[in-house]
C-alpha cells in the first residue's frame, strides 16, 4: 500500500488540524479504508469536510468508541483491583496509559486493540493466573512463539479486548534500550477509581512507543508506522514535559540513534511536525525509506532488507524456540507447512 496518496495526505492533514477541502469526485471509500488501516477512524470525527453520510459514519464510530473506552477504563480498574488484592501494582503500557492520563484530549479519539499490563518477571505468572481466574481464557492452542515472547499468552473474554501481561516492555536485545526495572522504578502511582496502577515516566512512554514501533514490530511497520502511532507521539509531547535530550542519549548509548531519527523524520513527513531536535538530513537510510513509501514492493528486491528485516528476525526467534521441546518441533516443521509460503506470497502480491 502506497503512502503518498491524496487520501493518506488528507487524513494526515486533518489529524493535525490542517484539512483541505476535497473535490466533488473524491474517493471517500478509499479514504475510509485508509483511515481504518491507520487506526484513526474515531479520531477523524469532526475533522473533515465531507458528505453528510460520511460525516455521520465518523460520528457513529466516535460515539461507539467513546462507549467502548468507558467500558475499557472500568475493565482496567477491575483488573488492577484483582491484582492489587495480591499486592501487585500493574504498570499500564501504551494505549491504556494514554487513556487514563488524558494524552488524548477527547478519549474517544483513541482506538485500543488490547490492554497491556507490565509486572515484574517474578509477578507475571501470578498476575496471569489471577486474571485467568477472574474469567479470562488463554488461547486454546498457544502459539509456540509464546514461549519466548515478552508477555504471557493473551487472555480473552467474550465481548472484551485481549489482555496481555508483560514481564518486559520489549523483546530480546531491545529490552536493553528500556528494561523492566527502569520503567517500574521511574513510574508513578496513579489512582484509578478503587484501584492503584503505575504510569511510566514521560521519557519512558515516548521511548517505549518508538522502540515498539521501530524495533518490536515487523518489517512493514518499522517503515510505515501507523498514523495512530505517530499521532500518539505528538500528543505525548503536548501532554507531558518530555526530556528529548535524555531520550536521544538513551538511543545513542545503545546504538539506535539512527532508528530514533528515522522515526522522527517520518512523523515530520507524514504529519508536518518537526523533530524536537535538529537532525541532519537522515542520510541514505532516509532517502531509501522515502522511496519505499512511494513503492513498497521495492523492498522485496533488496537482499539486505530481505535478510535483515524478514530472515534475521525469524532466525533469532527460531534459535530461541529451539531451546524448548515444543518450540523445536514447531521450528523444524515450519518449512513443510503450506501456509508458510501462502502467507509470504499473499504479502508480496497484495502489498
Amino acid at each position: 500500500m502506497r503512502h503518498d496518496t491524496p487520501e493518506y495526505s488528507l487524513i494526515a492533514a486533518a489529524l493535525t488540524g490542517n484539512p483541505c477541502v476535497p473535490g466533488a469526485d473524491w474517493d471517500w471509500d478509499q479514504t475510509v479504508d485508509i483511515a481504518a488501516r491507520e487506526e484513526v477512524l474515531p479520531t477523524l470525527h469532526g475533522k473533515l469536510s465531507c458528505p453528510r453520510e460520511i460525516s455521520d459514519f465518523f460520528e457513529a464510530v466516535h460515539e461507539l468508541n467513546a462507549e467502548r473506552n468507558r467500558q475499557l477504563l472500568g475493565e482496567i480498574e477491575t483488573l488492577a483491583l484483582h491484582l492489587n488484592q495480591a499486592g501487585i501494582e500493574p504498570l499500564l503500557l501504551k494505549g491504556a496509559a494514554y487513556l487514563v492520563t488524558g494524552v488524548y484530549p477527547d478519549p474517544a479519539d483513541r482506538w485500543l486493540q488490547d490492554i497491556d499490563l507490565l509486572t515484574s518477571p517474578l509477578q507475571s505468572a501470578q498476575s496471569f493466573e489471577i486474571i485467568r481466574r477472574s474469567g479470562y481464557e488463554p488461547p486454546l492452542v498457544p502459539h509456540p512463539a509464546d514461549l519466548v515472547h515478552h508477555h504471557c499468552p493473551p487472555l480473552t473474554q467474550n465481548g472484551r479486548v485481549p489482555v496481555e501481561i508483560h514481564h518486559s516492555p520489549c523483546l530480546g536485545a531491545r529490552s536493553s534500550v528500556l528494561n523492566t526495572d527502569e520503567i517500574v522504578n521511574s513510574s508513578t502511582l496513579f489512582r484509578l477509581g478503587r484501584a492503584v496502577v503505575r504510569i511510566p515516566s514521560a521519557e519512558h512512554l515516548v521511548t517505549h512507543l518508538i522502540v515498539h514501533s521501530q524495533l518490536q514490530h515487523g518489517a512493514y511497520y518499522r517503515i510505515w508506522p501507523s498514523l495512530r502511532v505517530m499521532l500518539d507521539l505528538i500528543l505525548l509531547g503536548r501532554r507531558f514535559t518530555v526530556d528529548w535530550g535524555a531520550i536521544r542519549d538513551r538511543f545513542r548509548l545503545h546504538g539506535k540513534d539512527a532508528i530514533l531519527n528515522l522515526h522522527l523524520l517520518q512523523v515530520e513527513k507524514a504529519l508536518g511536525i518537526p523533530p524536537p531536535f535538529p537532525i541532519s538530513g537522515g542520510g541514505v537510510r532516509w532517502w531509501y525509506r522515502r522511496a519505499l513509501w512511494r513503492e513498497p514492493r521495492l523492498r522485496y528486491m533488496d537482499p539486505i532488507y530481505t535478510f535483515s528485516r524478514m530472515v534475521l528476525p525469524k532466525v533469532r526467534l527460531s534459535l530461541r524456540l529451539l531451546k524448548h521441546p515444543i518450540g523445536r518441533r514447531y521450528v523444524l516443521s515450519t518449512p513443510f507447512r503450506g501456509g508458510f509460503y501462502k502467507k509470504l506470497l499473499h504479502d508480496i502480491v497484495h502489498d
